[in-house]
């Protein structure tokens, strides 16, 4: 039974999570390795990255014949450092996860491995296939194509992809320096979350189809606005960033950047990814550049501070503090995601167990 009312464990989400996908076709090891990504979203804090896409977005896309469930996952190139990848359309979470298991593979042998993958689907949260590489004492890179979302400076309407840019450094007593970021000025799912809970969002967050800053996320029609925000305040390099991860994940690979995807029909619902992996022992003794790493971490902890301000934190302090709490306390789970989840379990005759 759900603790305290929405509040939800961990393993039970991901036990449910996984026997939904089952009943869509989805084979138990890929379908648990999916429910894994997702609460692994949750229980961080990502709640726009977790299980409350799994009813509206993942199941619905297997109904619709977007996702490949039984995917025929290939290498296409073979050199000792890089590789392409083709996921056969498959869900994005297995086809990532393999992607940067390879990644990994490659950089035990060489120092570095580089994949780059076309033909998948929407893989979550980009930080959990950098973070694969820290129990292997690797800095680890993951890059997606996020969907068409943002504004380009000059342009009218949505046109460039809501990219994605993971990277997951090890630390050694400190928490390990996890950067998750989109290239808009805010994350797509921020405004999913400002929408569920029927809450204003930030002027200058998107725009309207003319270009005008809104604050509903209802007349956010024209997109998010690339990071920067404006000409004036460096939407340039949100820009630049965006087309970058594109050209790593798309061009590299072989796959569609998302303003072709806007004119292909074939394109339809596919993603590209980007993984790299760093062997720390190729550069340094990996207990030297640890220590060194929390040097690092607390020099930054130590700059002088605001008025009102406890701490400064790098990124993924707080999700690794958040991660702790819903770890022993459950994850709190929306109304709204609730409801979704008891639909689906009636809609594929599964226990509702939460």
């Amino acid at each position: 039974m759900a603790v305290n009312g929405s509040t939800v464990d961990a393993g039970k989400l991901a036990d449910f999570s996984a026997k939904a996908l089952e009943k869509m076709g989805v084979p138990e090891e890929d379908a648990r390795l999916t429910a894994r990504i997702l609460v692994a979203a949750d229980l961080r804090g990502v709640d726009s990255h977790g299980v409350a896409h799994l009813a509206p977005f993942y199941i619905r896309r297997i109904k619709d014949g977007l996702i490949n469930v039984k995917p025929q996952i290939k290498v296409i190139s073979k050199a000792p450092g890089t590789a392409i990848m083709d996921g056969d359309g498959g869900l994005g979470f297995v086809v990532g996860y393999r992607a940067m298991e390879e990644a990994m593979k490659r950089a035990e042998m060489t120092g570095a491995g580089f994949i780059t993958v076309r033909n998948s689907t929407h893989y979550g949260a980009g930080a959990y296939y950098a973070m694969m590489a820290l129990s292997r004492d690797m800095i680890g890179i993951s890059l997606t194509q996020g969907g068409v979302g943002i504004v380009p400076p000059g342009g009218r309407g949505k046109g460039v992809g809501l990219n994605v840019i993971s990277v997951a450094v090890p630390a050694k007593e400190e928490a390990p320096f996890v950067l998750d970021m989109a290239t808009g000025v805010v994350a797509g799912g921020k405004l999913e979350l400002a929408a569920r809970n029927n809450t204003p969002i930030p002027k200058g967050w998107a725009v309207d189809m003319e270009g005008n800053p809104v604050t509903e996320v209802a007349k956010a029609t024209g997109g998010i606005l690339p990071l920067g925000g404006t000409p004036q305040l460096g939407a340039y390099k949100g820009f630049g960033l965006t087309v970058l991860v594109d050209i790593l994940c798309s061009t590299l690979s072989g796959g569609f950047t998302v303003p072709e995807m806007n004119r292909e029909l074939s394109a339809r619902g596919k993603s590209s990814h980007f993984f790299g992996a760093l062997r720390i022992e190729n550069f340094m003794p990996v207990e030297k550049f640890k220590q060194r790493m929390d040097v690092m971490i607390k020099a930054h902890h130590n700059l002088p501070r605001a008025a009102g301000v406890d701490r400064i934190c790098l990124a993924g302090e707080v999700e690794r503090e958040t991660e702790r709490k819903r770890k022993s306390q459950g994850i709190p789970l929306h109304p709204a995601v609730v409801a979704s989840l008891k639909e689906l379990a009636e809609d594929l005759g599964i226990d509702y167990n939460l």
